[in-house]
């Protein structure tokens, strides 16, 4: 369900009227197709296998998630990704059997929820934290888009698409390495990889992959830096959303 409040401002407005609903739910769906093409090439990736029909763990892959053990979990959460599968079981409202449903909050006292254990009014809470941009709902079927998410002007890159890899070329975006260090460039505006949040997209993938690990794996994990994803362990980074986000993207 997408409501009918539109983010063209710095402050919130209740423009109300049936064709801006259409263009939210025009816009996701949009957002979403774009989103399944984008993660063809990591499924492409993951699918590799050695000569004697074992998985093959790509550098990409390997950086991000450590072990090649895991190649099926993170291949089948890709794919429930592009399917919109369901993990739970029983009646959701808007909610097909369970499957994952995006929800624009548009009004105080809409919608509660518990936030790292206390009850908030989540349009209150995305009026005071406006980097905050969605929320997934725990072990519902529930990600909720800030009114921020639908904010025209920078820092989002309005109208246009995050770059892809193509074929086996990487996208012009992706992150580079100080090898003195050996460590991700932070300090490199093109290529640091916080730009990848600026994307509407991928603001969609990061809640999926949240709703997905946090219903196989029991938990999910927020870690923004590329290098802080690093450094995690193999089990960490599989509970974590942003790992598949980087390593899609």
């Amino acid at each position: 369900m997408l409501a009918s409040k539109i983010m063209m401002d710095s402050q919130p407005q209740d423009l109300g009227s049936p064709k801006e609903k259409e263009y939210q739910v025009y816009l996701i769906d949009k957002l979403l197709q774009n989103l399944w093409s984008a993660l063809q090439p990591a499924l492409r990736d993951i699918s590799a296998t050695k000569p004697d029909g074992t998985p093959k763990a790509s550098a990409a892959y390997t950086t991000f998630f450590k072990d090649s053990a895991n190649i099926p979990f993170v291949r089948d959460l890709l794919t429930n990704i592009t399917t919109g599968v369901s993990m739970l079981s029983g009646d959701f409202a808007y909610s097909v059997k369970g499957s994952p449903v995006f929800y624009s909050v548009t009004e105080h006292g809409e919608i509660n929820a518990n936030l790292n254990g206390k009850m908030v009014d989540l349009w209150d809470h995305y009026l005071q934290n406006p980097t905050v941009t969605a929320s997934q709902l725990g072990k519902t079927p529930y990600i909720v888009l800030s009114p921020y998410f639908w904010k025209a002007i920078p820092p989002f890159i309005y109208g246009s698409n995050p770059p892809t890899p193509v074929g086996d070329s990487p996208a012009s975006n992706c992150l580079t390495v100080n090898r003195a260090t050996n460590q991700f460039r932070l300090n490199d505006a093109q290529h640091w990889g916080g730009n990848l949040i600026q994307y509407r997209m991928w603001i969609l993938m990061e809640e999926l992959a949240h709703y997905y690990t946090t219903l196989s794996r029991g938990k999910t994990n927020d870690v923004q830096s590329a290098n802080t994803l690093l450094r995690l362990s193999a089990k960490d980074s599989l509970e974590t959303a942003q790992a598949y986000m980087y390593y899609a993207a």
